[in-house]
């Protein structure tokens, strides 16, 4: 895929019309793929998000919308381009969710995607923190969920019979601990057991003194109907 094998880089290549992105988040990614698109769709289920996204992000060509990405209230083939990034695996019925883009789209559907891939002790290690994190933000009401196993997301698009090319960016740099659980205490504070949280989060400090963490590999995927 060369050069285009991320997100903005395709959508920078590509220059679509009309675009809708799943997920939003703050807004901080929607407004770098802006000078590449004529209009942007931007779409996250947090009000409290949207209206962060209006206030730090606004741009002439974006439209920021409250709306739950498994029921998307466009009509069919709408955009040129529909896309996600690291979205996915925050909606438990995530193939809802590629439903509604496949549905969206008159062409492209791109996709970025966080992965596991325990080949080493450090990856390994990272799989456990980020299961100790998932347990913490899951009781406190923030919807996030395993990363999505490779196979089950080809194997939806061989299934609907897409054309699509995949790329994984592979990646070993180590991650500080601390660095890692930066936003710990933003979760944590919400929690009725805050005392038992930062307990747990010392006592896997001390466990990973001598561990190394590291970041995660991303998957790539484009399809076109």
């Amino acid at each position: 895929m060369d050069q285009n094998d991320t997100i903005l880089e395709r959508i920078a290549w590509l220059k679509p019309d009309k675009v809708l992105e799943i997920g939003c988040g703050c807004g901080n990614f929607t407004s770098k793929l802006s000078p590449y698109c004529g209009k942007i769709t931007a779409i996250d289920q947090s009000s409290e998000l949207i209206d962060r996204c209006r206030r730090e992000n606004p741009k002439p060509n974006i439209t920021y919308v409250c709306m739950d990405a498994r029921n998307v209230g466009y009509p069919d083939t709408c955009f040129d381009l529909v896309c996600e990034r690291a979205s996915l695996h925050h909606i438990l019925a995530w193939e809802r969710v590629l439903n509604e883009m496949a549905r969206l789209s008159s062409s492209y559907i791109l996709i970025e995607e966080p992965m596991d891939d325990p080949r080493s002790d450090a990856k390994r290690n990272t799989k456990r923190a980020q299961k100790f994190y998932l347990e913490l933000q899951n009781e406190v009401g923030y919807s996030h969920y395993p990363y999505i196993n490779l196979s089950s997301l080809l194997g939806y698009f061989r299934h609907r019979g897409f054309e699509f090319e995949a790329k994984i960016t592979k990646s070993d740099q180590p991650v500080d601990f601390n660095q890692y659980f930066s936003a710990f205490g933003n979760f944590a504070d919400k929690s009725k057991r805050k005392t038992y949280w930062y307990d747990r989060l010392d006592q896997l400090r001390r466990e990973y003194k001598d561990k190394a963490l590291c970041e995660e590999d991303v998957l790539f995927i484009s399809a076109r109907k």
